[in-house]
């Protein structure tokens, strides 16, 4: 089965404000619109070279990454020769580049996907003499091939998402002679992303929920006990707590580490909420407004502690944050009671908290030449030693602080709607910066980063034996509490439009593949909320009037199968007979049912009965001129819909209201 997300139209708009009928024009003023573009990071950039090094900026600034430069290589891939992209290729793949991340901000996985599939595009070309302007789609389909040939299947789905972006921007800027509006013809999402099965409902395993994204109710109870008993002081208490608002709160782990300093607030409601950025790790620094997270009732008292347990763990570090962004530096604020002049010998260094190692025979104070040997120096038991003991100073010590700033530890971290800068100490959630040694600093403070959680998860086994004294397989990751959240909510009866705002996605189809329940659970489910009254429709209607030795036997034959269309369910089973009233739900359809206490889709039930009550008097109208055309039939498909539609709202405690008001108020509609 194929996910409706793998034939979505490529998104793009033109780069350039004036097209030019010469293709070759074009590209030469977009490759120039994208050099002028001053892109924080890419000042020492040097156009010509085949490998980018950008230490700086907003490609840095990721949640998933610790490093200080990235590297982008305009090169062909190993797979096909790795050798440096043809000039004029290159140039263009640049351009796109630099205009994508412009516009997008996407993360730096995301645009070496797109090189990486532009150099394919570009090694098909080249192999028939195909310049830019002569590109067809057969040439884009051979590339596509190539990767599915060498990528997996999730990686070549990636890579050909991007070759038709490439073909969607030559398209909007009018660079090829020809209309490409290319997609690859046997593109589709991987089996293990959206692979449906089939069982029959009448299967005891139908009830159950399974699904690789979905985490064991087991590990659920564990981080509970974790909770519970591993000691406030412990080294690995703070992840603890992290699992816990994983558990509670099916927020993306980039959205918890950053969520911004606070405690857990109330509205005028009494209804506990926390603010937070909806924002995903692959979309690298984009604008991203701050709204507010509402807490389920029964976790609210598990919350507003581990909320306050944070910020005591992370103060001390969130004061790091705010020093180094007062001084635009490290904090050194631990060494400023140390003369200048002290000789600081390793015991020395320990008390200040400074890994003692930085002045052995492999330190990075020794290897800068800042150590210096002291044959004089008496062992505790008053006796010299051996061998000359090493003392440094406060400056070099200093040298060893800056070694490990970046100006990236003090840029801003989110920008709201009211352009608002939120910076590292503006955040709930601060760590000190650790080495590679194991050692943390207390000079520099950072974000919790996915590598930190992931390698926590490579420990925990071992914290479970300690602390609950258990063994348990624990193959998850952060995201796979998402997706059970999702899943609970949605067999809980939530539905999707209420689904897609709580989680903060911004299109509705994205919830359907965090929902894991069966098509036919889905059913079973429907069949029992029927049989309780809590549904409406023709079907419940019919019901309610039957024996309840038949009820059973008439849910079998009517409802196999539930499709959500919006404002409420279709239980037409596609599978048998294409549906006759396709796009006409709400118009008297004997197999549209709906929940009759479904608040969610309140607004577009009022949004649908206002424009049809509108469209209603519009017929209305035209029937008494001189040009009537179809309008009894228009008449007639409303009335229909206004009587469907009045029985929901009714369901749902809405009662009439003026349409014509409803829309000059919703002007969006």
């Amino acid at each position: 089965m194929v996910d409706k997300r793998s034939i979505r139209g490529t998104k793009v708009v033109p780069f350039l404000s004036k097209l030019e009928k010469d293709c070759s024009k074009n590209i030469c003023a977009l490759i120039e619109r994208a050099k002028l573009l001053n892109l924080e990071g890419f000042d020492s950039v040097v156009w010509s070279d085949s490998s980018w090094e950008i230490a700086s900026g907003r490609l840095l600034k990721q949640t998933s990454r610790n490093s200080n430069s990235v590297s982008l290589s305009f090169c062909f891939p190993a797979k096909l020769g790795g050798e440096p992209l043809p000039a004029n290729w290159a140039d263009l793949i640049k351009a796109f580049f630099l205009i994508r991340f412009h516009r997008k901000s996407q993360a730096i996985t995301n645009q070496r996907n797109f090189i990486t599939a532009a150099s394919y595009v570009t090694y098909f070309a080249i192999r028939v003499n195909c310049d830019i302007v002569q590109l067809v789609p057969e040439i884009l389909e051979r590339a596509c091939k190539a990767i599915s040939e060498q990528y997996k299947n999730s990686s070549a789905y990636n890579l050909h998402k991007a070759v038709a972006e490439f073909a969607g921007f030559c398209d909007a800027n009018k660079l090829c002679k020809v209309q490409l509006a290319y997609r690859y013809s046997k593109m589709k999402r991987p089996d293990n992303v959206s692979g449906t099965s089939y069982k029959r409902l009448d299967n005891p395993e139908t009830l159950e929920t399974k699904s690789d994204k979905l985490v064991d109710p087991e590990v659920f109870r564990i981080i509970g006990q974790l909770y519970q008993n591993v000691p406030k002081e412990h080294k690995y208490r703070f992840y603890v707590l992290l699992l816990t608002l994983l558990c509670c709160l099916g927020r993306r782990l980039s959205e918890i580490v950053l969520l911004p300093y606070q405690s857990v607030s109330r509205d005028n409601d009494g209804n506990a909420y926390l603010e937070y950025f909806p924002r995903k790790s692959s979309c690298g620094d984009t604008f991203t407004p701050k709204r507010r997270l509402y807490l389920p009732t029964s976790v609210v008292e598990i919350v507003e502690p581990v909320i306050s347990e944070l910020d005591d763990l992370c103060h001390a570090a969130r004061v790091t944050a705010a020093k180094m962004q007062e001084v635009k530096g490290p904090d050194l604020s631990f060494i400023e009671h140390v003369s200048e002049d002290k000789k600081l010998y390793k015991e020395d260094l320990e008390e200040l908290g400074v890994p003692k190692s930085v002045i052995s025979t492999t330190g990075w104070i020794r290897k800068q030449g800042f150590a210096f040997p002291d044959s004089c120096k008496l062992t505790v038991h008053g006796v010299k030693s051996r061998f000359p003991a090493y003392y440094t100073s406060k400056a070099a010590v200093s040298g060893f602080c800056h070694r490990d700033y970046s100006d990236k530890y003090i840029q801003p971290i989110h920008i709201d709607q009211q352009n608002k800068k939120y910076y590292l100490k503006n955040l709930l959630i601060v760590r000190y910066l650790g080495l590679s040694s194991g050692f943390y600093t207390k000079w520099v403070a950072t974000q919790c980063t996915h590598s930190m959680v992931a390698t926590f998860l490579r420990y925990l086994p071992d914290l479970v034996r300690q602390y609950v004294n258990c063994e348990i397989n624990l193959d998850f990751t952060s995201h796979h509490f998402r997706h059970t959240m999702n899943t609970l909510l949605d067999e809980g009866g939530l539905s999707d439009l209420l689904q897609t705002e709580w989680f903060g996605r911004s299109n509705p189809k994205d919830t359907k593949a965090y929902q894991h329940t069966s098509r036919e659970k889905r059913a079973l489910l429907l069949r029992e909320d029927i049989k309780l009254g809590k549904i409406g429709g023709q079907i419940a209607e019919q019901v309610m009037t039957l024996p309840v030795q038949v009820k059973d036997a008439y849910l079998k034959a009517r409802v196999n199968a539930v499709h959500d269309v919006g404002t409420g369910i279709c239980v037409h089973n596609f599978s048998q007979t294409p549906c006759e009233r396709h796009l006409q739900c709400s118009a008297d359809c004997k197999d549209y049912v709906w929940a009759k206490d479904d608040k969610g889709r309140v607004e577009d039930l009022k949004r649908q009965y206002a424009l049809t009550k509108v469209a209603r008097d519009t017929a209305e109208t035209r029937l008494q001129s001189s040009k009537p055309k179809k309008s009894v039939d228009w008449l007639n498909h409303s009335d229909k819909k206004l009587n469907t539609l009045t029985k929901q709202l009714h369901d749902n405690g809405v009662g009439l209201f003026n349409p014509h008001e409803y829309l000059e108020g919703h002007t969006d509609v």
